[in-house]
């Protein structure tokens, strides 16, 4: 009996934690008043989300929100990046991780977290290099930060400590002709932390920001 009180439990939270998870899959002509771009411009081709090269924006609906999470398609083999970005966009104080492809193979190759708009913090080199579509989430639990990257080839999981908080709030950023899709965000915080490689610092160079 009381195994079935527990388990009914953590389905109502599950179903709660659904329920409370603003999401879009940008199947429709035009991206509309819910989406706010603070740098360059963005729109929706082909059901999925695009933008000018060094855009940002934040979907209204995500404002409680402290895990968001996105799929990154690459479109060329030239330098892309999709990035997820959590906290107060508007007032660009928040977290921006991003995947990047910048070696020419048509994979993701780097990948950073970084303040504003593809601003300071650590860029680094993934652990091996992965295909696209790939589903990029970031999740804080306090200051610290945990990246999740999945796709046909398996999961990476990165954290990195901010050192601050950012506040709730989500959007997407996006470099070149990258797209991404199925968006969704949540208040989880600490209830999707996975354990990681630790990001401390790298020497990789960020070839979006030597444009």
């Amino acid at each position: 009996m009381k195994r079935t009180v527990i388990l009914a439990g953590l389905i109502s939270a599950l179903f709660a934690t659904s329920a409370l998870a603003a999401m879009d899959n940008f199947d429709r002509a035009a991206l509309g008043s819910r989406w706010v771009a603070t740098s360059g411009s963005q729109a929706i081709s082909g059901n999925r989300f695009v933008g000018s090269s060094g855009s940002l924006g934040y979907f209204k609906r995500s404002s409680l929100d402290s895990t968001v999470t996105a799929v990154v398609y690459l479109a060329t083999t030239d330098l892309e990046y999709g990035a997820v970005a959590s906290g107060n966009i508007a007032g660009n104080n928040n977290a921006f991780v991003k995947i990047q492809a910048q070696d020419g193979t048509g994979l993701f190759d780097h990948a950073a977290f970084y303040t504003g708009n593809n601003g300071t913090g650590n860029f680094f080199t993934l652990k091996k290099p992965v295909a696209s579509p790939a589903t990029l989430t970031v999740s804080f639990c306090g200051t610290i930060a945990t990246m999740i990257i999945k796709s046909i080839g398996g999961k990476q999981v990165y954290s990195y400590d901010y050192g601050t908080t950012f506040g709730n709030g989500g959007g997407l950023g996006t470099y070149g002709p990258a797209e991404l899709d199925n968006y969704k965000s949540m208040p989880t915080g600490c209830a999707l932390v996975e354990k990681g490689t630790k990001i401390t610092r790298s020497n990789a160079r960020d070839l979006s920001q030597s444009k």
